[in-house]
């Protein structure tokens, strides 16, 4: 009985350091954007954000039902919930922080500092919705080396505009951006056929 009290103590005490541990270094993470981005420039960020051209509603449907809840469930509960299942999926926020120039590690631009992304990912948090930052994510993803944008993309393989593609095009989309050295899409032919 006595063990079993002393273990049942030592897991109280585990459990109440590390929750401690974890909301101070949540807050001091969290206070470190300065570091990396003036608040002019977080200001800018977020108002090409904000003001990033919507994509179609089926898109977001479409994305909702490949990533539940992403667009209404916040980084922190995305990665508790990525820490006891194995299907952590990259929030929006996190995608827009990405992105931009503010994430990348000092002097290379091609290397991804994950601090300063989760960093300015919380920071987004707190001004922008996670759609927000998927529109304008998208509009300035990096697909392949010949295309930056969902517009271009869409031009490319489906020879039309973003708003005319069918639920299979979106899908497909989504796939390229989760891989896309796996995704097979149809080339356009000469006259814009498949």
């Amino acid at each position: 009985m006595r063990l079993v009290k002393r273990l049942l103590k030592f897991v109280i005490w585990v459990i109440v350091f590390g929750g401690f541990a974890t909301f101070v270094g949540y807050h001091y993470l969290k206070s470190t954007s300065e570091d990396f981005i003036s608040a002019d420039e977080f200001e800018e960020l977020a108002g090409r954000i904000e003001f990033a051209d919507n994509l179609p509603e089926r898109f977001y449907e479409l994305y909702e039902e490949a990533y539940p809840k992403v667009l209404s469930t916040s980084l922190n509960k995305q990665l508790v919930k990525g820490f006891f299942a194995k299907n952590y999926v990259k929030s929006p926020s996190i995608l827009a922080s990405t992105i931009s120039k503010f994430s990348r590690k000092d002097g290379d631009s091609t290397s991804i500092s994950r601090k300063k992304a989760y960093v300015l990912a919380w920071k987004l948090e707190d001004r922008r919705t996670q759609k927000e930052c998927l529109n304008w994510a998208l509009h300035n993803y990096q697909f392949t080396i010949d295309f930056k944008g969902i517009n271009q993309v869409a031009q490319f393989y489906f020879a039309k505009p973003l708003e005319n593609l069918t639920d299979q095009e979106f899908k497909d989309i989504i796939a390229l951006m989760k891989k896309p050295s796996l995704v097979s899409l149809p080339k356009r032919g000469p006259l814009g056929t498949h």
